[in-house]
């Protein structure tokens, strides 16, 4: 029974701790994610700068505004969710202090009577009258420890009533700082819903400049379709040729067409590369994904659809492409439209990086994971994206799975 009670006594004391605890790591996670959004929207504003304004960018322009509102609304979301953790803080600090005053004027009042009591008992008798009026020398070894005890017990009021102090003091300048940095937080709240307003009548515009010209934009969009189309096509050729290659050294009887023969080593770099699903380092440092995987709906024109093999990550010009696991470089490609295209093994897994201005690597070279391997080539239209695919064997997979999070 005693070892229940100490085991829930502790478990009581540790709570309000771990309450702490988990508040100030929510506190950091929110304040990190803040930071995060609006660096992301500085890097789309540098990179609206760069975008050429001319009719054919208007489709680009167009995404990357709409990507900077549906990042703005995402700020929004945090700052919202800061301040109602700030308020939750302010309350319950403002319930300590009340809490805190409570008990110190408490203690003063204890102490101020003890005070009036000693005075009283000292102008009586004295201290050595006290001692000395023992019946016998057990007794004034008591009374000597009474004394020590009192005059212990008297110093550890006032000890407490200092702590006290000290900590009412913290607690209201605690306060002081999370109101204004609410009133601060609230303004960034305000300013961001006035921003997404300028954006949203920015981005009508494009749209009605775009309507205004549909044929013009269908054909453009057609166009870069029956582009991207050769290319997907050209990389699926150019896997298939690498299996071919890879295979001549096995039987006839392990070969396949459509896969890799895997060595053992082999087989424990594809385990460990799957192994890393939604884990592996994004292939730019600085990107948001500018297209989606698969088909998608054409942003303005609905009934069009986009198929992508693989994701688009716009960035800053000049940024380097960089080798998301360990694995070999199987070749490198220079594909008309889509400048250099690096293809990296993994096993049986392939991941390309394509739109390469300058290729660091060579064919057969091993690469650590985020070793850069290139840097990304900025077009006509001022607009830097590496296409990211990865494959598994001739298999298409969505990128987006398989990176960490942000």
């Amino acid at each position: 029974m005693t070892k229940f009670f100490s085991f829930w006594l502790l478990l009581m004391l540790a709570l309000p701790l771990q309450q702490a605890w988990g508040q100030k790591d929510l506190q950091k996670k929110l304040e990190k994610r803040r930071q995060a959004l609006q660096k992301e929207i500085l890097q789309i504003n540098r990179q609206l700068l760069q975008t050429k304004q001319t009719e054919s960018s208007a489709l680009d322009t167009y995404g990357q505004i709409k990507r900077k509102i549906i990042i703005r609304q995402r700020l929004i979301r945090n700052l919202q969710s800061e301040i109602n953790h700030l308020n939750r803080q302010i309350k319950s600090n403002e319930k300590k202090t009340a809490q805190l005053n409570k008990e110190l004027q408490q203690l003063k009042a204890d102490y101020a009577q003890m005070i009036r009591q000693s005075y009283n008992t000292r102008s009586r008798q004295d201290k050595l009258y006290f001692l000395f009026s023992s019946e016998s020398f057990q007794q004034a070894f008591k009374r000597a420890q009474y004394l020590k005890q009192y005059a212990k017990y008297r110093k550890k009021q006032a000890e407490e009533i200092v702590a006290k102090q000290k900590k009412l003091k913290q607690l209201k300048e605690r306060l002081t700082k999370d109101k204004a940095a609410k009133i601060e937080l609230y303004k960034n709240y305000k300013k961001e819903q006035a921003e997404i307003k300028k954006e949203q009548a920015k981005q009508q515009a494009i749209v009605n400049k775009i309507k205004q010209k549909k044929q013009y934009y269908l054909r453009q969009i057609k166009a870069k379709q029956r582009e991207q189309a050769k290319i997907d096509k050209l990389i699926d050729k150019l896997i298939r040729k690498a299996i071919a290659r890879s295979n001549k050294k096995v039987k006839k009887s392990q070969r396949n067409a459509s896969k890799f023969f895997l060595t053992p080593e082999g087989k424990k770099l594809a385990n460990q590369f799957s192994a890393n699903r939604g884990a592996l380092p994004w292939p730019v440092k600085k990107a948001y994904i500018s297209r989606k995987f698969g088909p998608q709906p054409h942003e303005i024109f609905k009934n069009v659809k986009v198929i992508n093999t693989g994701i688009y990550l716009a960035t800053e010009p000049g940024a380097k492409a960089r080798a998301v696991f360990e694995g070999k470089v199987l070749q490198i490609q220079l594909i008309p439209g889509g400048n250099n295209t690096v293809f990296i093994k993994h096993g049986n897994y392939l991941t390309i990086y394509g739109n390469l201005k300058e290729v660091y690597v060579k064919p057969g070279q091993r690469v650590k994971t985020r070793q850069e391997i290139g840097k990304i080539a900025t077009g006509p239209n001022g607009k830097t994206e590496l296409k990211f695919r990865i494959y598994k064997n001739t298999t298409k997979l969505n990128p987006e799975k398989w990176l960490q999070r942000r």
